[in-house]
């Protein structure tokens, strides 16, 4: 599977105008943005859940967000620890869209949801009209957070090794994850998370270790996604169950995806309610203390190759763990 950045619903549906549709919000990244640089989706009055690269990719002064019409300045936002999602805080309340309830529990293969993105690629969008796309779940990839009802993946099995000689794939193996130790600070202190999540490197400029479950959609229509989507939320049965992180059917970003990796939000559920509720403000960044963005100039999925790539590496293993322990039976 080919990661390419998450894209524009191209080829999508307009999107009619009821609550579900009203909670998207356009997103300009940064000063120098534009609106549709990525996606989000309102789930407080005053906070906008979106995707974490989106918000590494740039320095996040001057962000704002267009939530049914109505244009809101950014101040302050936080990244998620162990997968590809943000959070974003308004400098005022939100009052003329209603909020998305967060769903706890992973969509299942089969289950048809519903995708939506502003990004400027879409002449759709451009036009001021939401695009729309409904989504068939192909695969789980990875299992299902503590306390969710969702059966999980097959664990990895302690004992499984990288096949060799004979018995290697002939497929290119997806590229390494970089190597920290956990919980550990430059200065050696460790930095403690929620519970049920794994300590992680205190420095926000490293990659999270992705411990979320991610969905292989397919689109019913036949509608393509380009850049901007990123974030985009992924409804269903009413609620928001997850965010789009990357476009998997080819590996160039200019070309319509009809397939893509949606990473879930029951495993992130509690890091956001914790954020939202100010329980923890000591994961919330300003300007002031956002360690700086890359020297050159990137778009808001280069960052995406990383995180599909620390999360496919482990998904991989369990895969082929699970067919070996298969094959034995």
């Amino acid at each position: 599977m080919t990661a390419t950045p998450a894209l524009a619903l191209e080829y999508g549906d307009p999107a009619p105008d009821n609550a579900e549709s009203s909670s998207v919000a356009a997103l300009k990244m940064g000063k120098i943005g534009s609106f549709g640089d990525c996606t989000g989706t309102l789930i407080a009055d005053q906070w906008v859940l979106t995707a974490r690269h989106c918000l590494e990719s740039v320095n996040n002064e001057g962000t704002q967000a267009r939530i049914a019409g109505k244009v809101y300045n950014a101040d302050s936002w936080a990244l998620s620890p162990t997968s590809d999602a943000g959070l974003l805080h308004l400098t005022e309340k939100v009052t003329n869209a209603t909020p998305a309830k967060i769903s706890h529990d992973i969509p299942t293969p089969g289950q048809t949801g519903t995708l939506y993105g502003w990004s400027s690629s879409s002449s759709m969008a451009r036009s001021g009209q939401l695009p729309m796309a409904k989504m068939v779940v192909k695969e789980l990839l990875g299992g299902a957070p503590s306390g969710s009802d969702t059966p999980s993946a097959p664990e990895t099995p302690s004992d499984s090794k990288t096949p060799t000689g004979a018995d290697a794939s002939t497929e290119t193996a997806p590229p390494q994850a970089p190597q920290s130790k956990p919980g550990m600070t430059e200065t050696g202190q460790t930095e403690s998370n929620p519970e049920g999540m794994s300590e992680v490197p205190a420095d926000n400029s490293i990659q999270p270790r992705i411990e979320t479950s991610i969905l292989d959609v397919q689109s019913v229509s036949g509608a393509g996604m380009q850049g901007g989507d990123s974030g985009g939320p992924f409804f269903v049965d009413g609620k928001l169950a997850g965010l789009a992180t990357a476009g998997t059917a080819n590996g160039d970003p200019d070309l319509p995806s009809p397939s893509a990796a949606i990473t879930t939000v029951a495993g992130t559920a509690e890091w956001i309610d914790n954020i939202i509720s100010d329980r923890d403000t000591q994961s919330v960044l300003t300007a002031e203390n956002t360690p700086a963005p890359p020297k050159n100039i990137q778009s808001s999925g280069d960052n995406i190759w990383g995180y599909l790539a620390i999360a496919l590496v482990g998904l991989a293993v369990g895969a082929i763990g699970s067919r070996i322990r298969n094959a034995r039976q």
